[in-house]
């Protein structure tokens, strides 16, 4: 029984030793990480002489994208556009009014930028920098009436009317509000009532030079030259330099036919644009339409950021043309 276990376990062991694995070759065991197009043939990559693969030479650029390669290094090549100059940066004054509004924003402080941009005939920007202003103080009369004044200077009367009734309603005693709003409805045309705002303005404080002033303008207008000149007269005694003053007086002096006394006081004005568009003024009120459009055309010529000579200018064009 013995000799029969041994002589089977050595036949095992004899077949197991007889039967070889077969191992798998290096090329059998690599298989493609994507599968193959059947239908496109395969090569194998060519074997450099160090058993390396040999890289495969670029492909030449197309007609298309080498026209936009050449566009965009001719762009690149252009030198940088030069900025233009701005106001700014070239006007001293508006550059520094900016700089203090940036370091210390107040109403004040947006005032003075709008003045200077007012200055400049620059309306959008001095109206921007006013409704700065009022952002910060709603109820401020002297910011109200600052706008009041641009709607009037930039030739828009009737949008500067609202604010020129709050200015005077949050500042009744204020001589200037009074005037500003007498200016607006006079160029809206309501002479009489202009003249009660001059006279309130004149009662709040009897040496407010502009306000005998503008009432020496309504004399002018009235054609009453002796009150015209008298008032005028009055408004130098309270300011000197007045040279609106001067402008009134030689007009009333002109409408009197005294022509040295009036270039007298135009020369003491030293404002020839601001001669001319009174000058229009006095046409206009006598009806003499064709001098008006030339004396108002003449004072915008001479100063381009007068926008009420041009819109005088068309007031008497359209009037002259609905007497036709």
């Amino acid at each position: 029984m013995r000799l029969f276990v041994c002589v089977f376990i050595g036949l095992i062991v004899t077949g197991c030793a007889g039967r070889r694995v077969p191992v798998a070759s290096a090329d059998a065991t690599r298989t493609s990480a994507t599968p193959v197009d059947a239908t496109a043939p395969t090569a194998k990559p060519v074997q450099k002489p160090g058993g390396k693969p040999a890289t495969a030479a670029p492909a030449p650029d197309s007609l298309s994208t080498y026209i936009a390669k050449v566009r965009e290094l001719s762009a690149q090549a252009r030198p940088p556009p030069q900025s233009l100059p701005t106001i700014e940066g070239t006007d001293p004054q508006l550059r520094e009014s900016l700089a203090l509004a940036v370091a210390l924003p107040s109403p004040d402080q947006y005032r003075s930028v709008a003045a200077e941009y007012r200055r400049l005939g620059v309306f959008d920007k001095a109206h921007a920098y006013l409704t700065r202003a009022l952002a910060l103080a709603p109820e401020d009369a002297v910011t109200l009436d600052a706008v009041a004044r641009l709607w009037r200077d930039a030739g828009f009367p009737g949008l500067g009317l609202p604010d020129a009734h709050r200015a005077v309603y949050f500042a009744p005693t204020s001589a200037e509000a009074r005037n500003t709003l007498g200016t607006i409805l006079q160029a809206l045309g309501h002479r009489r009532l202009a003249q009660d705002e001059y006279q309130r303005a004149l009662t709040l404080n009897p040496q407010a030079a502009y306000a005998l002033n503008n009432l020496c303008y309504v004399a002018v207008l009235d054609g009453d030259a002796p009150k015209a000149v008298a008032l005028c007269r009055r408004a130098l005694e309270a300011d000197p330099a007045l040279n609106a003053a001067h402008n009134n007086m030689a007009l009333a002096y002109a409408s009197q036919g005294d022509q040295a006394a009036a270039q007298r006081e135009f020369a003491a004005a030293g404002d020839d644009a601001a001669a001319l568009y009174n000058t229009g003024i006095v046409h206009l009120a006598r009806r003499e339409y064709g001098s008006a459009v030339k004396a108002f055309e003449a004072a915008h010529a001479l100063r381009p950021a007068m926008p009420n000579a041009v819109a005088r200018a068309r007031q008497a064009a359209a009037a002259a043309a609905a007497e036709e």
